[in-house]
């Protein structure tokens, strides 16, 4: 592995991502009831994601949309 990689992989796993700007910006402007339940919310649209890659659909998934694809010509 390079030093690139390395680096680049740090930056990604250490800045905030758009989940945790939501839950934090809601629990700031609306309180810890809307923090709670925006941190929730979040959790819970990760679930089937994680219920089809745990199942192994996520290739199938993958080749389903790549088959329906248009080609240009």
């Amino acid at each position: 592995m390079s030093i690139e990689f390395l680096l680049m992989s740090l930056v990604v796993a250490t800045l905030p991502g758009t989940g945790v700007i939501f839950t934090l910006a809601a629990g700031v402007t609306r309180g810890v009831m809307a923090g709670i339940l925006a941190a929730a919310g979040c959790t819970l649209g990760i679930v089937p994601h994680m219920v089809a890659a745990t199942l192994g659909l996520a290739p199938l998934l993958h080749t389903s949309a790549v088959a329906f694809q248009q080609k240009s010509a």
